[in-house]
């Protein structure tokens, strides 16, 4: 004999109940199972201050940090242009090779400048990021401190102080991968390859004989939710499509 009526409903129902739910659990699955989504153009605000960087301005942890904008983003990484016009304190310290010896050591030197061994015995605020690279022909390790905007141009170095300052003329272009945690020497290189295969993979080209840096936001005595990042700077040319 024929089933009711409204049992062939609910039966209906309950089928594309499940439909639904299975769907909804494919979907679920493939976003977490996506290891690698390619890079995508980020729309920009126009140019309202001679560039549209300015407006990018930010802190971190109250401390003043470079102006930059995004201009392509993907899950893993993305790309940064930043504006002209920066100052640099920079300490390169000679090998041989150890990190934790010349981090502290060029740490140490810039902040020795920034605390008034300067032409103007000027005290300068710590801003962030602090820069680290290393120049392995060499053995030298290089760490900079970005000086904030105000300081346009920065007293120059006091007689003991071993820095230099570096000014950055022109924009400029990273590829960025963030990360947590303690970062040293053996993260900027494991990183820096993983970011590299990213970017070729986005067609991405690093410029020739580059440095990757390291950049690190938050100081020594915060054990907990630290930002560290790696930049390497992209060759100029095209990129999805743009001319950069």
């Amino acid at each position: 004999c024929a089933r009711p009526h409204n049992t062939q409903a609910g039966e209906k129902k309950m089928a594309r109940v499940a439909m639904n739910l299975l769907l909804a659990l494919s979907l679920t699955l493939l976003l977490h199972t996506t290891d690698s989504v390619p890079l995508s153009p980020v729309p920009q605000t126009g140019d309202k201050t001679g560039g549209g960087l300015d407006d990018a301005c930010h802190m971190h942890m109250n401390l003043e940090s470079p102006c930059f904008e995004v201009v392509a983003k993907s899950k893993e990484y993305e790309v940064r242009k930043y504006a002209a016009g920066e100052w640099w304190s920079t300490s390169v310290v000679d090998g041989p090779p150890d990190w934790k010896t010349q981090t502290k050591e060029g740490f140490m030197n810039n902040f020795q400048y920034i605390g008034g061994d300067n032409t103007k015995a000027l005290k300068i605020p710590m801003s962030a990021p602090v820069l680290t690279t290393r120049k392995f022909s060499s053995g030298e390790l290089v760490v900079s401190f970005f000086l904030p905007k105000g300081l346009d141009p920065p007293p120059s170095p006091g007689p003991k102080a071993k820095v230099s300052l570096k000014h950055i003329a022109e924009p400029r272009v990273f590829a960025v991968i963030s990360f947590s945690g303690w970062a040293d020497g053996d993260s900027l290189s494991s990183k820096e390859e993983e970011l590299k295969n990213l970017m070729a993979r986005d067609g991405l080209v690093p410029w020739a004989d580059h440095h990757a840096w390291l950049a690190q936001y938050d100081p020594p005595f915060m054990p907990i939710f630290r930002h560290n990042e790696v930049w390497v700077p992209v060759q100029e040319g095209k990129m999805l499509g743009k001319k950069m």
